[in-house]
């Protein structure tokens, strides 16, 4: 299939990590919203193939791609492979994420430095070597962060993660400042906590003004919107969709002590 042949066709996304969970549920809201949909996977490629058939069942199309994203040579070679198929690349949501908790005094350096790798230089990387296929006519970005990105609060058990959320949230709005001239617009959706998350409180209603945990369509419903037409004059927005979670910035021990 030709590079000229599919920018003719159906507008392409891209969502990191889209073989499973959060990331699995916004692959197939995009499949279902026309666009040719790359469900990327490292390890689950099962569950990836289950994704596409999912979106080739309802109409759409996508393909599969696998790609480690700590690793800039498996990076590169995702961008080589979406260039030769697709041509071009519209939407991209950078979702994929390592989440590895521990006490910081005996946190391993390994995991620091995955962490760091997987959750910020890696999307960097992933933009860098792909915006030579966003259309001329513009495009959209979108960083997956967490409730709260913003308040620059401290922790010792995830540490390494809000690290490279936080600094995933200075880049997106970097970057949204940098690409704004070739109108391509940087964003972050930030979600609470889902029903589906790692961790949970026991009495959501505690934490959360809205009551409820989230759901996955609430997460894709924003993503849905940043990446579309709607959205055409914002950028450099971080948008929690967290139900009033972490509006307040005392310390909420809603995991380790719920």
């Amino acid at each position: 299939m030709s590079a000229r042949r599919e920018r003719s066709g159906p507008k392409v996304a891209l969502v990191t990590g889209s073989a499973k969970r959060l990331g699995r549920e916004l692959a197939l809201r995009l499949g279902a919203e026309g666009y040719f949909t790359w469900v990327h996977y490292l390890s689950s490629r099962q569950e990836a193939q289950a994704v596409l058939a999912e979106i080739t069942a309802m109409g759409g199309s996508g393909a599969l791609i696998k790609g480690n994203m700590a690793s800039q040579r498996d990076i590169a070679a995702m961008a080589v492979k979406l260039k030769k198929v697709s041509g071009r690349l519209d939407v991209l949501v950078n979702n994929v994420g390592v989440y590895l908790t521990g006490d910081l005094a005996d946190y391993p350096v390994e995991d620091f430095e995955a962490t760091l790798q997987t959750n910020l230089i890696g999307v960097y990387f992933l933009i860098n070597r792909t915006l030579d296929l966003i259309p001329k006519e513009g495009g959209s970005i979108i960083n997956i962060g967490y409730s709260g990105v913003g308040s620059l609060a401290a922790s010792t058990h995830n540490t390494a993660y809000l690290i490279s959320k936080t600094g995933l949230l200075v880049l997106t709005k970097s970057l949204a400042q940098a690409l704004g001239p070739r109108k391509i617009r940087v964003n972050m959706v930030s979600p609470g906590i889902l029903a589906n998350s790692v961790e949970l409180p026991k009495r959501p209603g505690d934490y959360i003004p809205l009551g409820r945990l989230g759901e996955c369509e609430d997460i894709c419903d924003a993503v849905e919107f940043l990446a579309g037409d709607k959205a055409r004059y914002i950028t450099g927005v971080n948008l929690d969709v967290a139900g009033g979670y972490m509006l307040s910035l005392r310390e909420l021990e809603t995991h380790r002590n719920p």
